[in-house]
């Protein structure tokens, strides 16, 4: 025995020797381990990549965070794996996996990096859930749109029940915006990775009335981020998909073996199997089920009031058509419902009408929709309006009378009486008038811009001739309280004024000149309204001639002690004209913009002389140059409130630190579902002064358009004169 362990003792000997040695390593290890464990992780970010997906919490000390999201936000590694998609740097990120909702992703430029500066991610996306679907205003629309287009990375902190992608995804589809869905599935390819995100995706193409694309989006993984929360929808998808394939034995199987993962909606079921047993399904009210079960018969399904995307698209599976307010229904799904010809022709063609309003549709389609439905059913309908001029303005075509409660039935039909009236040798500005009376019948219905959008082409192809001057008869007075049912009944320079702001609204300038008409102040503003900014030199070369020769070198004056304009040539003509740093802005470029008001003397005798209609809309006009920073002598000011309200309070400070996203969300939270009519015109000032404070100038511009397009559509068929130049009196003419 001895000799034996005297004999093998080297090999133990080196046996012992690697153990220990391995031990020793092991142990080395594990202390090296321990003190990495203790360090602050190492940043390998490029400060350019850093910059993109925001700052460090270090330099933006300023940002107004809740103690529990710091806290939350600090444990936050760097997340990416790749280049950014959608972004303009090909930098490689380096950081933890499956964190695509962090990334800068987007599909344009937009606002900046800094476009989330100050925000909460758990309070934007929260926001963003319960903002209106159906925005009134356009412009704003589109401010939002390219918010969440934006390349910029999320705001700070986390949220929970869904990722900060998805909740981009979700607002595009609350605003029926599916192609912007889909653009950022082809840079991200995000279906594979977020349930949110690729529920999303399922619905866009659902909305776009796009089945089988729906049905090759892939289930989410078991194990995956909200899998859970997605697995109900991905279920019922399955059957539809298996409904729609013709695999009726498949679904009605999934059905049995799946009843508790397809949730709670017993009408989904209910539905889905006896369309599985390929059975018609029965549809009634509750009335209907109380005698079925009298009489001990199948009783019929009942529609919900409200309906999911999953029983929407099931019931087109099955040609039932909805009689239901387009309001109940998701704005996704408006495209899908228009090329629906199982709808009935309202339901269809107010989806179309929801589809053009959210661009997914043209005017054009619309246009086609309208000739293809059936319509008989509300060409014969009572008239039930009892104002005269109405009658006269909206039957002088044979337009539906104002009483049909569809406005997109109204619109159709209106299109097809335009169309069907011809050029005539007696009459060749006979389109011209029908054009008109239809633009009159759509105002009364709040409709003018929609009308004009509609008959786009139509006014593009108007042939126009010129029209004499001296076309009124000489006993007729030439006043801006002229009533427009009387102009409209033969061709006259008050009835072409009427389509000033129509066709300043399609950019239609060669129409614009071929009116042949002398237009007024009002409509000279109307028409360079936006006018680029111009060198010093020719703005004050433009301003108009004064009595004394240095008047204008006067005005220009500058008081030492404050800084501003010599207040004792306030009143002069043209003194407003002249651009000036505001307070504060020491050192600041001199706005360089044309005033739209030329000449205050001339402004003043116009406002004096005005019809009401003209009044109110200098008012509007007035608020709108106010909030794009226009001076204005004080008389003319919008009167503010004393005390503004606790929600413009806020838009004003968002608006001063300059926080692009919490102020866009803001301001289509307060304005976005009212119609550019409605707004006041002190809102209007905060809203566009608002807008510019944070610099969004072009977005203040846009909607300031809007506000007084369709302001001076209004003007145009209540007091079309007020576009046109008051005529010379005789024996003054040069």
């Amino acid at each position: 025995m001895l000799k034996s362990v005297a004999r093998y003792s080297p090999i133990w000997l080196c046996f012992l020797a690697l153990i220990s040695g391995a031990a020793m390593i092991m142990a080395a290890s594990t202390f090296a381990a321990a003190q990495n464990a203790m360090r602050a992780p190492l940043n390998i970010v490029p400060p350019a990549m850093q910059q993109a997906i925001g700052q460090p919490k270090a330099e933006r000390s300023s940002d107004k965070l809740a103690p529990r999201v710091a806290a939350r936000q600090s444990k936050r590694a760097v997340r990416a794996v790749a280049a950014a998609p959608g972004s303009e740097s090909s930098i490689v990120q380096v950081g933890q996996l499956g964190a695509l909702q962090d990334a800068p992703i987007g599909l344009e430029t937009g606002y900046g990096s800094e476009l989330w500066r100050g925000a909460r991610l758990a309070f934007i996306a929260d926001q963003m859930a319960r903002l209106p679907k159906y925005l009134s205003l356009a412009a704003l629309r589109e401010a939002e749109l390219t918010l969440h287009r934006s390349t910029t990375a999320a705001p700070v902190g986390t949220v929970d029940g869904s990722s900060w992608y998805a909740a981009r995804l979700n607002r595009f589809l609350a605003l029926g915006d599916t192609a912007s869905v889909l653009q950022l599935e082809e840079l991200t390819g995000a279906v594979s990775s977020d349930p949110y995100a690729a529920r999303a995706i399922v619905l866009a193409h659902l909305g776009r009335g796009a089945g089988a694309a729906a049905c090759s989006v892939p289930a989410p993984k078991r194990g995956t981020r909200g899998y859970a929360d997605t697995l109900t929808f991905f279920m019922q998808l399955l059957v539809y998909c298996q409904l729609r394939s013709g695999e009726f034995e498949k679904a009605g199987l999934t059905l049995q073996l799946n009843e508790k993962s397809l949730g709670e909606d017993r009408f989904y079921r209910d539905l889905a199997f006896l369309m599985s047993a390929q059975t018609q399904p029965k549809f009634g009210t509750a009335e209907d089920v109380d005698a079925a079960k009298a009489e001990d018969t199948e009783a019929p399904l009942i529609v919900p009031s409200v309906l999911t995307p999953m029983q929407l698209v099931l019931l087109q599976l099955a040609g039932y058509g909805l009689n239901m307010a387009l309001e109940q229904l998701p704005p996704y799904f408006m495209q899908s419902l228009a090329e629906d010809y199982a709808q009935p022709p309202a339901t269809q063609l107010g989806a179309a009408l929801a589809a053009m309003r959210h661009g997914s549709l043209s005017a054009e389609r619309f246009s086609q929709l309208s000739q293809l439905s059936d319509l008989s059913a509300f060409q014969n309908a009572p008239q039930i309006d009892d104002d005269p001029t109405t009658e006269t303005l909206s039957l002088a075509i044979g337009a539906p009378p104002i009483g049909t409660p569809e406005d997109a039935v109204f619109l159709a039909l209106t299109l097809l009486k335009v169309d069907a009236v011809l050029p005539d040798v007696a009459n060749p500005l006979a389109p011209a008038q029908a054009i008109i009376s239809a633009l009159a019948a759509a105002e009364q219905r709040g409709l003018w811009r929609d009308m004009v959008l509609l008959l786009d082409d139509r006014l593009l192809n108007l042939a126009l001739s010129p029209i004499p001057a001296n076309d009124l008869p000489a006993d007729t007075p030439f006043a801006p309280s002229r009533d427009f049912a009387a102009s409209a009944a033969q061709p006259s320079q008050a009835m072409m004024a009427a389509l000033i702001p129509a066709l300043r609204l399609v950019q239609a300038q060669d129409k614009l000149d071929a009116l042949a008409v002398m237009p007024s102040a009002v409509a000279l503003r109307l028409l360079n309204l936006g006018a680029p900014a111009q060198a010093m030199e020719n703005l004050i070369a433009a301003l108009p001639d004064t009595s004394s020769s240095d008047t204008i070198l006067q005005a220009t004056q500058i008081d030492e002690a404050t800084n501003a304009p010599n207040a004792g040539f306030a009143n002069e003509p043209g003194f407003n004209d002249l651009p000036f740093a505001a307070d504060g802005d020491e050192g600041a470029p001199a706005d360089t913009r044309p005033h739209p008001v030329v000449d205050w003397q001339v402004f003043e005798a116009e406002h004096a002389a005005a019809s009401p209609a003209l009044k109110a809309y200098l008012t509007r006009e007035l608020a709108v140059y106010e909030g794009l920073g226009f001076e204005l002598p004080a008389a003319y000011r919008i009167q503010k409130p004393d005390a503004p309200d606790s929600d413009l309070q806020r838009v004003q400070k968002l608006a001063e630190n300059k926080w692009v996203g919490d102020l866009l969300l803001a301001l289509v939270d307060k304005y976005g579902a009212q119609k550019p009519t409605e707004v006041a015109a002190d809102k209007i000032v905060a809203l566009l002064a608002a807008m510019r404070q944070a610099d969004l100038h072009q977005q203040a511009e846009d909607l300031a358009t809007e506000f007084l397009l369709n302001a001076a559509g209004q003007l145009s068929l209540a007091d079309p004169a007020a576009f046109l130049a008051a005529p010379v009196p005789q024996g003054l003419a040069p």
